[in-house]
């Protein structure tokens, strides 16, 4: 389990620095996918454990470290969306393509909701995304065309990741 752990650790914080450094060649309107978002809603959808969880919240305070926010913030909402994925796994059959696709698009707008959650407790600290500006709809469709490339990235992956059970 500790193994499971820190390979996807490791895997959290490759993707973290890729999506900090490269994806701003290809990023629209200076947004970008959330890379590391995206592979903790594959732990935590593919593992019944608390695994997905622990990945976002260690995640989410490396971001913290790296970005300007207060600490805290991306632990908290990394941990939450992890939290909202791991309450499907093995509710359904995730395919390919449709569902990853899904994932992603879901995997952004729950964390916009969990961000606007925290924005009204902390009124006028923190920032929120708008719901009717564009910047949240394109990084929610990014999101959802980068979730199919990445899930089948990382199915070679999975025996080092998930239990033995859990392979797919």
């Amino acid at each position: 389990m500790i193994r499971r752990f820190l390979v996807s650790l490791a895997i959290t914080v490759l993707l973290l620095v890729i999506q900090s450094t490269w994806l701003d060649a290809i990023a629209l309107l200076s947004i970008s996918p959330d890379l590391a978002l995206l592979f903790i809603v594959f732990v935590a959808f593919k593992n019944p454990s608390p695994q997905g969880q622990a990945t976002g919240f260690v995640a989410g305070l490396l971001q913290d470290g790296m970005s300007s926010g207060p600490l805290g913030l991306n632990a908290f909402i990394k941990t939450a969306v992890a939290w909202s994925f791991n309450a499907f796994s093995g509710k359904f059959y995730i395919d390919r393509i449709f569902m990853p696709f899904l994932f992603g698009f879901l995997a952004t707008l729950a964390k916009a909701v969990y961000l606007g959650a925290l924005a009204l407790l902390f009124k006028d600290r923190l920032p929120a995304y708008d719901f009717l500006s564009y910047q949240l709809w394109l990084e929610a469709a990014y999101n959802a065309v980068a979730a199919p490339v990445l899930f089948l990235l990382l199915l070679p992956l999975e025996r080092f990741i998930l239990p033995r059970e859990r392979h797919t």
